[in-house]
């Protein structure tokens, strides 16, 4: 239960850091580029891989599917963490699934068109569930 909790709150830090890589990414080619030109190098960057070093480039992960990854992984921890939980589901469980939902639907677009709004709106949606998460464990 412990190592799925770790692993849970470790995770949720990561995707933080990846909604708020592409946040500073479309700061920063918006301070520079105009909008049709950060949209085009948005799209470049979503064809990164990741680990970006040291590891042959076919095993290397496109970066929208990073978020893909971690979101999977927080959702098996998530859902193993409920079979210890003691007790009925509030008001504040039912937000944070509903962030989860809407968290999902916007990665989806982020996935196929990343744009500085959908970005800007993922940020503060994982942030927001985070929140909410940390709300319901008290």
């Amino acid at each position: 239960y412990r190592a799925s909790i770790y692993i849970h709150v470790f995770f949720s830090v990561v995707l933080t850091g990846l909604a708020l890589f592409w946040t500073i990414m479309a700061v920063a080619l918006g301070k520079k580029f105009s909008p049709e030109q950060v949209a085009e190098r948005l799209l470049i960057v979503k064809g990164a891989r990741w680990p970006h070093v040291a590891v042959p480039y076919a095993w290397r992960v496109p970066l929208p599917w990073m978020s893909w990854i971690t979101s999977a992984v927080l959702v098996a921890t998530g859902a193993f963490s409920l079979t210890f939980r003691a007790g009925g589901f509030d008001g504040l469980w039912w937000i944070k699934l509903a962030l989860l939902g809407v968290v999902v639907v916007v990665q989806a677009l982020l996935t196929s068109r990343p744009s500085p709004a959908l970005i800007h709106a993922n940020l503060a949606l994982v942030l927001a569930t985070v929140v909410v998460s940390g709300w319901v464990i008290r």
